[in-house]
């Protein structure tokens, strides 16, 4: 049976973006390639050594090569001996690993793949395009300037709202009232976009229109707040260069969805639900008593 093309976002696609300028130069090897370690008849290239080095914590990547250099060789050394005289056992044969290692591989040849794919079908149209969307999207980039009063109770909150409402200036209001660290500041929190502030207020701030504050508190997290909006404006757009690392990011992402979504629609897959594998296993441990 062929399967829907729900969950596309699979663990795979976003490791594409996150992988694609490491495989590239890892492939791009030829027969003369460095050859750095040899252990016994087994010689391994330099490229394998930058394909450790790229999977390594950022805190380490960022430190000199040369620092921490002899400890990838060391572990590589470590590792091949150990792993043949696992071989050597017959450990090698055993199903299960055998399982673990095709799936590493299909990992390492998917990811391959599929930035080569990504690189053969993106192209600076796409990219372009995208900017060009992120222009047009000025509610993306709208930002509102805000005050706001902070209390512990609601009934302080709607007190403070009658005083503003009977015309008090919400910032000596909010010097006198603000429990918050705005608060001798008048309440000023600057221009935000959204994402900035927790949900409830945020809404409530994109809500309201320039000049106005809440007329019903606005509970969050910190307490109560009255908010009031000073000033709306759409920022400017970033250019092209300043963002394109990002645009081509997404892009693969969707890309790499589209692809796995192309090959999930042409395959044979049958698979079993959770229940059906619970089930599955009763059957057979009860048929082993």
């Amino acid at each position: 049976m062929k399967t829907t093309m729900r969950k596309i976002s699979t663990m795979l696609v976003p490791a594409v973006a996150l992988c694609m300028a490491s495989l590239t130069s890892a492939m791009a090897q030829d027969d003369d390639v460095l050859k750095v370690l040899r252990i016994n008849d087994k010689s391994f290239s330099i490229n394998l050594v930058g394909s450790i080095v790229n999977q390594l914590p950022e805190n380490i990547r960022q430190q000199p090569l040369g620092t921490y250099y002899k400890n990838v060789i060391d572990d590589m050394i470590d590792t091949h001996l150990t792993a043949e005289a696992a071989r050597t056992s017959g450990l090698a044969e055993n199903p299960l690993l055998k399982e673990i290692a095709q799936r590493a591989m299909d990992r390492v040849l998917a990811e391959a793949w599929l930035n080569e794919e990504i690189n053969r079908r993106i192209t600076d149209d796409m990219v372009l395009k995208s900017y060009n969307d992120l222009v047009a999207d000025t509610e993306s980039r709208t930002e509102v300037r805000a005050r706001h009063i902070l209390v512990n109770t609601e009934d302080e909150a709607m007190a403070a709202i009658t005083r503003l409402d009977d015309g008090e200036d919400f910032a000596e209001l909010a010097k006198e009232l603000s429990t918050g660290p705005s608060g001798p500041s008048g309440g000023e929190l600057g221009y935000f976009r959204r994402g900035a502030m927790v949900p409830s207020f945020e809404l409530a701030s994109f809500n309201l229109a320039k000049g106005t504050y809440s007329k019903a508190p606005v509970q969050t997290q910190f307490g109560w707040h009255v908010i009031f909006v000073e000033d709306r404006r759409v920022a400017d757009a970033p250019e092209l260069d300043d963002v394109r690392n990002q645009l081509t990011s997404n892009i693969s992402v969707k890309i790499a969805g589209n692809i796995i979504a192309e090959l999930r629609n042409d395959a044979d897959i049958e698979q079993m639900s959770f229940e059906e594998v619970r089930e599955a296993e009763k059957a057979r441990q009860g048929a082993s008593e």
